[in-house]
């Protein structure tokens, strides 16, 4: 049977007495979910780098992380396919920052019709990710709460006339309800 790398270091911690041997499971998937999402962040820095829009990648993952999180959406079979979807869709995303003749006023229309679907839709699970009852009232409080957040954010951005920060956080809520509506129509 062939070990992974993650097994392999989780061995050893148990050997040295740094974790006990029934969390073995539990410390390999993590170790395994956070080496992905730092590979993750670390492509699309990347990405914000050949594009020149490194801020705009970190503010855009910044944002779109935590409501990721709790609002779910659509999730690719495999953790290859998961990867090279999400720098597609993170590609294609900087490039609507960077290419959308965005107005502020289309940025706020924008940011309300993708923070209703938002409101009304999250969570959204998945088959590779149920959700009991109790988790989706408070995944859905979550998600509300930082989509709330956002778009009060997001309004003072306007205000004070920051409109590329106003771009990135509405494409962020934009990929999320893009996210929250493939997830739905994958799941019927």
């Amino acid at each position: 049977m062939r070990m992974n790398v993650f097994e392999k270091i989780t061995d050893s911690f148990i050997q040295n007495g740094v974790i006990p041997s029934e969390d073995k499971d539990l410390y390999t998937y993590g170790l395994e979910q956070g080496t992905l999402m730092v590979l993750n962040i670390a492509t699309t820095i990347v990405i914000g780098i050949v594009l020149r829009m490194v801020w705009q990648s970190i503010l855009l993952t910044l944002v779109y992380i935590p409501l990721r999180t709790y609002a779910g959406g659509y999730h690719a079979r495999t953790q290859f396919r998961c990867y090279i979807f999400s720098i597609g869709t993170m590609s294609v995303t900087l490039l609507g920052i960077k290419l959308i003749p965005w107005t502020s006023i289309i940025c706020l229309m924008v940011a309300l019709c993708a923070g209703s679907i938002v409101f009304l839709f999250a969570p959204v699970e998945d088959s590779n990710k149920p959700l009991d009852q109790m988790e989706i009232v408070i995944y859905r409080k979550k998600t509300r709460m930082i989509l709330s957040f956002l778009l009060v954010v997001n309004l003072l951005f306007w205000i004070l006339g920051q409109k590329q920060v106003l771009i990135c956080i509405t494409m962020a809520i934009g990929l999320l309800a893009m996210m929250l509506v493939v997830g739905k129509v994958k799941k019927y």
